[in-house]
């Protein structure tokens, strides 16, 4: 009769529908388990290579009022742009910020006991992160002495800076500080640990010294490197 074997072939076929049906969803699952094992060898393999020192991720409430007060900046900033942009006119251009390429441990370690020292990689990177910030207050003030804006008892020095050193051909373009600018420095000083770290900085390509001269006098420039 045709009933049953109606019956059948509908059951025969729901069947087939089924175990395809589930050939496929295995197949995507293994493709899902296959990328997702695939993207934790990658967050591992960043996270075995991040320096342990990342002052540029730390929030306002770590960082401290300075971060908090950096933040207040930034948003004064933006809106300023947002008003003139407003108005029909240009906004002011954004000065780039300073390098900071952290040092892993791996990098460290790989450099001869005698030139590393005691220094370790949280040091370096916070020096880092303070030459990048010297070099950004550098660049604020040859900006506002270009623009005859330099105020203060330091106008005097930032005019000689913008006129004399920051013409340097070697330091057009770049983030750089002078010797001098280190004197009151936290994490660089210039003594004998200071000098050590400079040295180790520029052997791990994170800095290049200038020579600049001016007014009869060689002046030391250090150019954070990209």
């Amino acid at each position: 009769m045709e009933g049953p074997g109606l019956l059948e072939g509908l059951i025969e076929a729901f069947a087939c529908s089924v175990a395809e049906l589930r050939s496929a969803t295995l197949l995507r699952v293994e493709a899902v388990v296959a990328a997702c094992t695939l993207q934790q060898q990658h967050l591992q393999h960043i996270a075995s290579h991040l320096p342990t020192y990342l002052p540029s991720l730390r929030s306002p409430e770590v960082a401290g009022p300075s971060a908090a007060g950096g933040a207040a900046k930034e948003n004064s900033r933006g809106a300023t742009n947002a008003a003139a942009a407003a108005e029909g006119g240009p906004a002011p251009r954004k000065r780039a910020l300073a390098p900071r390429r952290y040092i892993t441990g791996e990098e460290l370690t790989s450099v001869s006991s005698y030139m590393r020292g005691r220094l370790t990689a949280d040091k370096c990177n916070a020096a880092l992160d303070e030459l990048a910030g010297l070099a950004e207050a550098n660049a604020a003030m040859v900006a506002a002495a270009r623009r005859n804006k330099a105020t203060g008892p330091d106008k005097k020095h930032a005019m000689w800076v913008a006129f004399n050193v920051a013409p340097h051909e070697a330091l057009k373009g770049r983030s750089w500080l002078m010797e001098s600018d280190l004197r009151s420095g936290a994490a660089v000083r210039l003594d004998k640990t200071g000098k050590t770290l400079l040295t180790l900085l520029r052997h791990l390509g994170r800095l290049q010294e200038v020579r600049v001269h001016a007014d009869g006098a060689t002046h030391l420039v250090y150019v954070l490197v990209e």
